[in-house]
């Protein structure tokens, strides 16, 4: 199968999430509307460190990346695009396709290894991290969002992926979880991450009490 690549600084798409995106180049437009012609599907797929030396040209990606479809699409003012990516499935980049002006590549399916969502370990560890998730997501946005709704709607992998979606992390970290082939791997990786991020959040609001009102007062 042969796809459009999208190489990106610091963005990772994972399977069974969404991911918005603001298409503005030129030759992401042109990108844009051929997949929006054709069978919709773009690889997202994650800059190597350094890739700024080679931007000019074809700057190195890694190798495992994600298969995402246009979901939905809002053509603006000077050809410009607003779209949201579905992830689809993770993928092996395995050659370059030449081509212009952007990128194409020939890529295989990834399988991950089989998940009960049944088994103990699993239903022990979803239950943890869907807690955490919606402890995370009440203390990033001040109480704005509550997640517990949809929480039963997501399978064990779309709560894990989502939640890789959700935290903070450098997106060499969100390639490391992106190429784990284990569900629960990428689970336990997440979960101190996360338990990391809702301490220095809680410490935050904590103290946020404290910020000057008048920012001449810093």
């Amino acid at each position: 199968m042969i796809v459009p690549i999208f190489p990106l600084p610091n963005v990772v798409l994972f399977p069974k999430t969404l991911l918005p995106l603001h298409i503005f180049e030129q030759r992401y437009r042109a990108m844009t509307r051929e997949a929006l012609a054709g069978d919709r599907k773009i690889v997202i797929v994650l800059l190597k460190e350094g890739w700024e030396r080679e931007a000019k040209t074809d700057p190195p990606v890694h190798e495992i990346a994600c298969l995402g479809e246009i979901e939905s699409c809002e053509e603006l003012e000077g050809g410009k695009f607003d779209i949201v990516l579905s992830g689809l499935r993770r993928v092996r980049l395995v050659r370059e396709v030449e081509h212009s002006p952007y990128r194409l590549a020939e890529i295989e399916f990834l399988e991950d290894q089989n998940c009960d969502d049944g088994a103990d370990q699993v239903v022990t560890r979803r239950n943890h991290l869907a807690g955490l998730f919606c402890r995370f997501t009440e203390l990033a946005t001040s109480g704005k969002h509550d997640t517990s709704g949809i929480m039963p709607q997501l399978d064990f992998e779309a709560l894990v992926n989502v939640v890789a979606t959700a935290l903070n992390l450098p997106g060499e970290e969100k390639q490391s979880l992106l190429e784990m082939d284990d569900v629960i791997d990428r689970c336990d990786v997440l979960i101190p991450a996360i338990q990391s991020q809702i301490e220095a959040l809680t410490l935050v609001r904590a103290y946020e009490h404290l910020k000057p009102e008048e920012p001449r007062w810093n």
